[in-house]
């Protein structure tokens, strides 16, 4: 019996006291930090990427405050402000 995968010893050559770990890469993740320049003006931008993205949302499905809050993370004060200037919705 040849090697399961090429490059991959038989499993019958592993000694039975070898203390082995099996890691399926599809469920590996990794985390790649961010250059510290970048670091202090990316929560910004994504905020406000997520107002306009919610006021875009409410402007063409008219979700409640409370939905748009879940849905984009953004604070209630800023998802009722966004519910309160709609012209249909106030």
């Amino acid at each position: 019996m040849g090697a399961l995968q090429p490059g991959l010893p038989s499993p019958v050559m592993l000694l039975e006291k070898w203390e082995l770990l099996i890691i399926d890469l599809k469920d590996c993740f990794f985390t790649i930090p961010l250059h510290p320049d970048d670091s202090d003006s990316t929560p910004v931008q994504q905020q406000s990427n997520a107002l306009q993205s919610a006021s875009e949302s409410h402007s063409f499905f008219h979700q409640s405050a409370r939905a748009l809050k879940r849905q984009f993370g953004i604070t209630r004060a800023d998802a009722g402000a966004i519910v309160a200037a709609c012209p249909d919705c106030a």
